[in-house]
């Protein structure tokens, strides 16, 4: 089943039926939800999958679960530890519990639920100032697709500064946890060092959905600084071998069994590049003049290209 529509109406995201009981709510372009998350129904419990970037948009998130569902959410899970995914934690109830990984704990922990991102904060209304102007300057769809985005972003940013309160889990797991319900069960497993330190796939093996977070973007070039690229492509065959016929990415469309392998794909095409540069004893400088190869140049979050392969590039020269 895959049905969309007027299931819970949000600024912020559309609702998506995946299965009988299970959602994904994903970003809308004019909302400050960013990230996607999800809904699943146990029978007599109801989970949410991350909470989106601002308080706002969780806010949303979770009046959708409790209409959807018609009870109030017992348990959000925390994918990782960026604060995109995170910053909706506020809007749920006091004794809602939170769940991450000990490690992702450890890292909301550590950095304040923002860590080096905390500048976006400070500077929000400059960057987002910016962003506008750049915005009016777009001479073509593409552009104006890419700079609003930035500007969803950069404004969710401003919104959140005066409301932002992090809410840390209260819970954790190590490497695998499963949820049993009267209606189905679902299984949370972490993979280590991939995205982040930690990043935990939700898998409902019943419907074959996984809600993957960032360890997967559909359409969107994924963020790899910070990460371990040959890991993705790891966990990414990992995942494979579960049979996932739904995918929910962190950024992006729901998608198939194919969106996986465009994710390896642009993964192995980017570091194809980067090695070959430094075979051919190119400059590290001349990245920022490379055009984003087919058959990722619409793809969004555009911006990330160079970043991705300068990382790469340092990468593959320290080894």
């Amino acid at each position: 089943m895959r049905a969309s529509g007027r299931l819970f109406t949000s600024k912020h995201f559309q609702i998506e039926q995946l299965a009988d009981g299970v959602y994904a709510a994903i970003y809308v372009a004019g909302g400050t939800a960013i990230s996607n998350a999800g809904i699943i129904d146990l029978g007599e419990r109801t989970l949410v999958y991350d909470t989106l970037m601002t308080p706002q948009s969780g806010a949303d998130l979770r009046a959708a679960a409790e209409t959807l569902i018609g009870r109030p959410v017992d348990t959000v899970i925390d994918s990782h530890w960026h604060y995109d995914h995170i910053w909706g934690n506020q809007a749920f109830a006091a004794d809602t519990d939170i769940i991450s990984s000990a490690e992702t704990w450890r890292m909301i922990i550590a950095t304040g639920g923002h860590g080096a991102f905390a500048a976006f904060l400070a500077a929000g209304e400059a960057d987002l100032a910016a962003v506008r102007a750049q915005l009016q300057s777009a001479i073509d769809e593409g552009q104006r697709r890419q700079f609003g985005l930035w500007v969803d972003y950069r404004r969710g940013v401003v919104e959140t500064k005066p409301v932002l309160k992090v809410r840390a889990p209260n819970q954790t797991f190590v490497e695998r946890m499963t949820f049993h319900g009267t209606r189905r069960c679902a299984e949370l497993i972490d993979f280590a060092g991939g995205h982040t330190e930690s990043d935990s796939v939700l898998f409902l093996p019943q419907e074959r959905i996984a809600f993957m977070s960032d360890l997967l973007f559909i359409g969107y070039q994924p963020y790899l600084g910070g990460g371990d690229p040959d890991r993705i492509l790891q966990i990414l065959a990992q995942v494979s071998t579960l049979a996932p016929q739904v995918l929910v990415p962190g950024h992006g469309p729901v998608g198939g069994p194919d969106s996986m392998r465009a994710m390896s794909q642009y993964i192995q095409t980017l570091d194809g590049l980067a090695r070959k540069m430094l075979a051919d004893g190119v400059a590290e400088e001349t990245i920022d003049k490379m055009a984003v190869p087919a058959p990722f140049e619409d793809w969004l979050f555009g911006s990330f290209f160079p970043g991705n392969m300068h990382f790469l590039f340092q990468l593959r020269q320290r080894q």
